[in-house]
């Protein structure tokens, strides 16, 4: 019979250091970055197309819903009771247009009024959005790359400008808090707010748009309570 002998298992080792990227509000833009891009290609094609036609009333009408739903989130602020009390009265208005067919054809003057709406774009005007928003992303992209911060163990380093400004604060005595206030913008890319008070700073540093919020707040938890079990082990005046 072999022996097999007991490995002790190592735990995983904390980042030496975690970086934070906080993006401006035109990164939720993506989807209508995705379906203008999506729809040239559509467009080009002649999907839904007509011949003589300036575009696919299809393709227009879902462009501009799908348009007006990603502006929701310039619009408002998605809390979980706002969320929910929206979620509650779309589905008291179904019911309502449900019991009220029941009276009336609310259903078909409805499908009567939404099928009358016939909004046309050409291939050009999808090609130049998706172009012109995917420059803009990527500048906002760029701009990241030099306008971010930096968690290690002694310090939270903010990185600013072309030219590599740094700043600094100290991590002794730091308290940290997140804030996921909009569900929509959780929904599009798990971002959240994450908010820094430093022991000798006077005002808080709130990154706001945080993406992968979550996996960020673990990693700067397991960075710093390495940190605080090396300075609790260290050994004491002899």
């Amino acid at each position: 019979m072999t022996e097999t002998a007991n490995v002790p298992l190592t735990a995983p080792r904390a980042p030496e250091s975690v970086i934070i990227r906080p993006w401006p509000k035109v990164v939720f833009l993506y989807p209508t970055f995705c379906c203008a891009t999506v729809f040239f290609l559509m467009s080009w094609l002649g999907v839904g197309k007509g011949s003589g036609d300036i575009g696919s009333p299809f393709l227009g009408n879902t462009f501009m819903l799908a348009l007006l739903l990603n502006l929701l989130v310039f619009s408002f602020d998605f809390s979980r009771i706002k969320t929910i009390t929206i979620l509650i009265a779309g589905i008291a208005v179904m019911l309502l247009i449900l019991w009220g067919d029941t009276k009336t054809n609310v259903t078909g003057f409805l499908g009567r009024m939404f099928g009358a709406i016939d909004v046309r774009m050409n291939t050009a005007f999808y090609g130049f959005l998706s172009a012109g928003l995917g420059f803009l992303l990527a500048l906002v992209f760029v701009n990241t790359r030099f306008n971010y911060y930096e968690v290690n163990a002694r310090e939270i380093l903010h990185h600013h400008g072309y030219l590599g400004d740094i700043q600094r604060w100290s991590t002794e005595g730091l308290e940290m808090n997140k804030e996921i206030y909009d569900v929509v913008e959780f929904l599009l890319l798990r971002s959240g707010r994450l908010i820094f008070q430093p022991a000798t700073a006077k005002k808080a540093i709130v990154l706001d748009n945080v993406a992968n919020v979550n996996r960020i707040e673990k990693q700067v938890n397991d960075l710093l309570s390495v940190v605080a079990v090396r300075l609790n082990q260290q050994p004491g005046p002899g």
